[in-house]
């Protein structure tokens, strides 16, 4: 195996009212380096 650093992708995945408001307290709280992913899951 090569030696060497690895960066870690991380995304955040929130799924109904309680996760997008989670996503949205991570998005306003300024943290970085994540990416964000939020599905709603109400009827229209």
């Amino acid at each position: 195996m090569e030696s060497g650093s690895y960066l870690a992708v991380i995304k955040v995945v929130g799924v109904g009212g309680g996760g997008t408001n989670a996503v949205n307290r991570m998005v306003d709280a300024g943290l970085r380096g994540v990416e964000f992913i939020a599905c709603n899951t109400d009827a229209q």
